[in-house]
């Protein structure tokens, strides 16, 4: 009976100081929101750069007469966001920037960043995302420029409408995380990048395409399914090591290049360079 007593006190005593070593090495969580909006005014472009270490973010059309809104939530005294805004003329300049260093409540998702942009604003927009859920719903906008550098997190991009404007180009960096984008086609780029690293990424290139710009596409370690219309001709030229792996339904093969079965019939045609390492690349129609 007292060995009873005395095994349970042991592990009363351990599980007390196992309570309080794990408290002072978390910490108590301080979460704390900020929020901002600036008035459209006479502002016609926009160049805005977000850089969120740890956390979610998430990006959407606003209203017309505001320029940008903006709300962050952060927890930990160590996560306190940065926000620089200024304007020249009839431009403006936009940068957000949260580390989320591993401060005290770093493993919640209480970090993030919301974001809304005016529609009728040239947008020259630069998203780089670290560990959490990110969302960026481009439809309505204009967008002028497009810059994504993914890292670890997950990543949802679309455009479910067609761009107001002709869009100079689109660079996606895929790190080891999840990536998905869609509605490409209604971006009406001059050119569009994509390199993808360790994670597993899709792109979905449906839309109008009333414009047809430059496809360059490199896939190192990870995987990647790309998604094409099928009403639009398809040539594909592939660099490749013998190491990887192509999946091709639906197309001829000729020479390094692999065409489409719709080559000629279609009355568009994209043609997408496509430069692959070890990873493994599928293809399929919408």
């Amino acid at each position: 009976m007292y060995k009873k007593i005395l095994v349970i006190a042991c592990i009363s005593i351990f599980l007390t100081g196992c309570v309080s070593e794990v408290s002072e090495i978390i910490g108590e969580a301080d979460y704390d929101y900020m929020y901002q909006e600036e008035a459209l005014e006479n502002t016609e472009k926009l160049q805005a750069q977000i850089n969120l270490g740890l956390g979610n973010l998430k990006v959407t059309r606003g209203e017309s007469s505001e320029l940008y809104g903006l709300r962050i939530d952060y927890n930990g005294k160590k996560d306190k966001p940065g926000v620089e805004f200024s304007r020249s003329g009839n431009s403006a300049s936009l940068k957000v920037s949260m580390e989320g260093k591993h401060g005290p409540g770093w493993w919640r998702d209480e970090n993030r960043i919301d974001l809304s942009f005016s529609p009728e604003v040239d947008l020259d927009a630069r998203l780089v995302t670290g560990v959490g859920e990110n969302l960026v719903d481009l439809t309505g906008m204009t967008v002028k420029k497009l810059e994504v550098v993914n890292g670890v997190g997950n990543t949802e991009i679309f455009m479910d409408e067609i761009n107001k404007i002709a869009c100079e180009s689109v660079n996606v960096t895929n790190g080891i995380g999840h990536l998905e984008m869609t509605g490409l086609g209604n971006y009406g780029f001059s050119d569009f990048c994509f390199n993808g690293g360790i994670g597993d990424s899709s792109l979905d290139f449906s839309g109008e395409w009333k414009s047809i710009g430059n496809i360059n596409i490199e896939v190192g370690l990870g995987s990647l399914e790309v998604t094409v219309p099928e009403d639009i001709g398809v040539r594909v030229k592939s660099t490749r090591s013998f190491l990887s792996k192509m999946h091709m339904p639906g197309f001829i093969q000729v020479g390094n290049e692999y065409h489409s079965g719709n080559i000629d019939k279609a009355e568009k045609e994209l043609v997408i360079r496509l430069n692959t390492g070890i990873g493994d690349v599928r293809f399929k129609g919408n």
